[in-house]
């Protein structure tokens, strides 16, 4: 309990039971097998000064690989359905369905939400800072071409990081609520819309609203 309060020593790692001697049974076992050069401790610390070092970046790595999941994917899927001239609201559902199955099929994920709640709260600050740098910039312009493509702005005293942080909320917790029960996020309406994508869209129209003079698509 005190190691993941807010006044935890920020230098206790939630990493601290993956022991340099171990990666090196995992790295040698897979790649360096087959070049037949092992990786060797002194060499380990060539590029790491101690574990506790290994530890921190390992840490940030993790956030690292969970900032854009299939961002490629899902700005590709954003423009096709810009293209094809659908609802606004038809693209938001099926961004957020595309968004919420890669990231539960990303590995790392459940692990960096795990990490998240055990790691003291500046280690998971100073891991997750260039991970939400990332993360905000990619979301926020497709964000801003969606809802300037349904007429929509932000509502005033709102900015685009509200709006991302909220949904990122929203994601979370079905994420988390899948694991145990995976139907309660997927559970469909008459229009076939899950419970989630129902919350995303309604999200996104409670902290913007339309642009007077547009014409609602």
């Amino acid at each position: 309990m005190r190691r993941v309060s807010e006044a935890a020593d920020e230098t206790h790692n939630a990493l601290a039971d993956v022991r340099i001697r171990d990666v090196l049974v995992e790295v040698n076992d897979g790649e360096s097998a087959s070049t037949g050069r092992p990786m060797t401790t002194g060499a380990f610390y060539q590029i790491w000064s101690d574990q506790a070092e290994f530890q921190r970046e390992l840490l940030a790595h993790v956030m690292e690989r969970i900032a854009t999941p299939g961002s490629a994917e899902i700005e590709a899927l954003a423009f096709q359905l810009v293209s094809d001239g659908a609802p606004a609201d038809e693209i938001l559902r099926r961004i957020s369905d595309l968004d919420f199955r890669l990231s539960r099929e990303t590995s790392e994920m459940f692990l960096a939400l795990g990490l998240g709640a055990l790691a003291p709260a500046q280690m998971v600050k100073d891991a997750q800072r260039e991970a939400n740098r990332r993360y905000v910039a990619s979301l926020s312009e497709l964000l801003h071409n969606v809802l300037r493509y349904a007429g929509r702005r932000l509502r005033e005293g709102r900015t685009v990081e509200d709006l991302i942080w909220a949904t990122e909320a929203l994601e979370v917790g079905y994420l988390l609520r899948s694991r145990t029960d995976p139907e309660v996020p997927e559970r469909t309406d008459l229009r076939a819309w899950s419970s989630r994508a129902t919350a995303y869209v309604g999200i996104v129209h409670a902290f913007t609203e339309e642009i007077p003079d547009r014409v609602r698509r």
